[in-house]
């Protein structure tokens, strides 16, 4: 009898051990678990951490909108972003914000290729035209009057992600937004921002001869697409 209340009670103690090691691994996933919380920041600090996001994965467009392009021909897109915003709503406001200030520099080397262009094609006749004064203003000009023209951007797609961060021991825990918008134009209407801005730049370039020279701009815009 004692003998079996013996090994009864080594078994017990085996289940109880048993018990045991499934607590501790369990305190121990637990512990490690912990570490992504607020309550227990990881160390080093400073490190940003992912809450929540958008469904799904970082659309690839975030980090290679030339691959996206490529692979979606029939627009025109641009991506804007707005990192660490306080809140949701100024970060879907500030990063469609910047994505017109995208479309605006795409214009900006549209139109500055098209002063190469036409300082070539004009080489014979005003020539003297096209000094770096010319160039600048005209590069100046264009991101102001673009931004006012831009035609038929709409925004596709938003993704985003919340974080938190905590800079040391004691520090406060910081929580912030990073929002991220796809927007296209249709290929008509980002030629007819080009356009638009080089009407603009007419009256607000205000050089001898820039009437002249934005208007060739104007007519190699045209030849180009065949009007």
């Amino acid at each position: 009898m004692e003998g079996r209340r013996g090994r009864t009670g080594r078994n017990r103690c085996s289940v109880l051990g048993a018990f045991g090691c499934s607590a501790v691994l369990a305190l121990a996933g637990f512990l490690a678990g912990g570490c992504t919380s607020v309550e227990m920041p990881p160390t080093p600090y400073g490190i940003e951490h992912v809450v929540e996001h958008s469904k799904g994965s970082k659309p690839s467009w975030v980090d290679n909108i030339d691959a996206y392009q490529k692979a979606h021909d029939g627009r025109v897109y641009f991506v804007g972003m707005a990192i660490r915003a306080s809140d949701m709503r100024g970060g879907r406001t500030d990063a469609a914000a910047n994505a017109m200030s995208q479309i605006a520099n795409s214009v900006k080397v549209t139109v500055h290729n098209l002063y190469i262009g036409a300082r070539a094609a004009d080489a014979g006749g005003n020539a003297d035209a096209y000094t770096a004064d010319m160039q600048r203003a005209i590069e100046a000009g264009t991101l102001q009057e673009a931004k006012g023209v831009i035609t038929g951007a709409a925004p596709d797609f938003f993704w985003w992600q919340k974080t938190w961060i905590q800079a040391g021991p004691g520090e406060p825990v910081r929580y912030s937004f990073d929002v991220y918008v796809l927007v296209s134009q249709s290929r008509a209407d980002y030629e007819k921002t080009v356009f638009r801005t080089l009407n603009g730049l007419q009256s607000s370039v205000d050089l001898p001869k820039a009437g002249v020279v934005i208007k060739t701009m104007k007519d190699l815009w045209l030849r180009k697409r065949g009007v």
